[in-house]
């Protein structure tokens, strides 16, 4: 099982220790006492499991994850949030933005460790799979479409076009799924930027709740390798998935 770089956040210096102590077991353990400090350590350092405490002063737990999802450093980081509340607007809010699980607070060693391990082999698993870039503002459907694709894909979630474009930068997906209505740029402007920036064109399926006419005339000069209208079943979804990327390896 890979080590994994774990970032614990929480204004609770006791509670720091003990999760140091019970992670040093699998892991390389960080840890900050507020979201103002967790920022400024990941600008300068790559984490690959972030323990986010919710009650905490100046930043709580909801402004902190979503600074963290603005950060081109974070777009792969799994966040696990910790707390003490256990209503279900607390975990139904998190999921909502994002998180890969939560673990109630005061924290069990055994549920702690067996979480981390899961996450870590859902890691190694997508070592060698193809790699699925979903692009979409709304991290709800981010997650229902990761939830379809993570068994057989290496998928990474952005909710924004500049971070879209900051990761492109550096890596090369095997394919895309865009989302057509999304602030500041629509798909067509982002498919152009996509393909201005990149010189060995990766397929985009694009995603839109309302392709109509217009839109399409948009997005035709740019070439999308399929349309598909939300909601997308999943068996639709990886059918063209796997027509795609059968095509490019011929």
């Amino acid at each position: 099982m890979m080590i994994p770089n774990i970032l614990v956040i929480d204004d609770d210096v006791q509670v720091l220790e003990t999760m140091r102590s019970y992670l040093e077991e699998i892991g390389r353990v960080h840890t900050v006492n507020g979201g103002r400090q967790a920022l400024e350590f990941l600008h300068q350092h790559s984490v690959d499991i972030i323990l986010l405490d919710v009650e905490m002063p100046i930043m709580d737990g909801y402004a902190t994850l979503e600074q963290l999802r603005k950060l081109e450093e974070c777009i792969n980081v799994s966040v696990i949030l910790c707390t003490g509340r256990q209503d279900k607007q607390t975990i139904v809010n998190f999921t909502i933005m994002g998180v890969d699980g939560y673990i109630l607070k005061p924290v069990n060693k055994d549920i702690l460790l067996n979480k981390i391990r899961e996450i870590c082999v859902a890691k190694e698993k997508t070592a060698n799979k193809s790699t699925v870039l979903m692009i979409d503002d709304d991290m709800t459907y981010l997650k229902q479409l990761n939830y379809m694709l993570q068994d057989r894909y290496n998928v990474v979630m952005i909710n924004s076009a500049k971070l879209a474009l900051n990761y492109l930068s550096k890596n090369k997906p095997d394919i895309i799924l865009l989302d057509y209505q999304m602030p500041l740029y629509n798909g067509a402007n982002l498919m152009n930027m996509i393909q201005k920036s990149n010189k060995i064109p990766i397929p985009v399926i694009l995603l839109s709740g309302a392709l109509n006419r217009k839109a399409l005339e948009e997005c035709y000069p740019y070439n999308p390798s399929a349309y598909l209208v939300k909601p997308v079943s999943k068996d639709v979804l990886i059918e063209d998935i796997e027509k795609i990327l059968n095509k490019g390896d011929n």
